[in-house]
């Protein structure tokens, strides 16, 4: 008997509810808050997320207030909407922690490329440096190869030198710039510049 009492009087607030009535509204409110806490807690673990979303029911309760069917559960249309909002927002949290977690791995790549690129850039204004400050024939033996990607052959024919002496050179050319770069970079950014400058 007193499970239809109290559908009595939640159908009466149901009725003032869908009418506008701020202090029926505030009864359901009451009513209901503590155990559609509970309820979304049992997901989310969270009672943070738990108030948001309890909160946000029934601010689409009272906005959607004109929609409700006065002759179906209250409590069943209450807890289906609690449970689909509850649903939806751990869907979407999903989403924004894999779009965070994407949006961090590309800022930290482009952080990473620019970081070295400006690396790059440095170590590529010490070699021209050391190149610089070699002999003319080594110099211009590694700016024909290693700037304009000249073959041997056709360095020595531009030269008028044999090939065995351009490898002769470079040879050496790279070993000094090997040398002259050992304090300041890590073997594998070295290996770089051996390999493409």
């Amino acid at each position: 008997m007193k499970n239809n009492k109290d559908h009595i009087v939640d159908k009466k607030l149901v009725e003032g509810l869908i009418i506008g009535n701020t202090s029926s509204f505030k009864q359901l409110y009451l009513l209901f808050e503590r155990r559609l806490f509970h309820f979304v807690f049992s997901f989310t673990k969270s009672e943070y997320l738990s108030e948001e979303i309890v909160q946000e029911v029934f601010i689409k309760i009272w906005e959607g207030r004109r929609d409700i069917n006065i002759n179906r559960s209250f409590d069943s249309y209450l807890y289906t909407m609690t449970r689909n909002l509850t649903y939806n927002y751990l869907r979407d949290s999903s989403r924004r922690k894999e779009i965070r977690e994407e949006l961090w791995i590309n800022i930290s790549n482009m952080h990473h490329q620019v970081e070295t690129e400006i690396i790059f850039s440095e170590y590529q204004d010490i070699v021209a440096e050391i190149i610089e400050k070699l002999p003319q024939q080594k110099r211009s033996i590694y700016q024909l190869s290693k700037l304009e990607g000249r073959s041997h052959s056709e360095i020595a024919e531009l030269l008028g030198i044999s090939k065995k002496t351009v490898k002769n050179h470079l040879w050496k050319t790279m070993d000094i710039i090997r040398n002259q770069l050992q304090p300041f970079i890590k073997e594998t950014i070295l290996c770089f510049f051996i390999l493409f400058f």
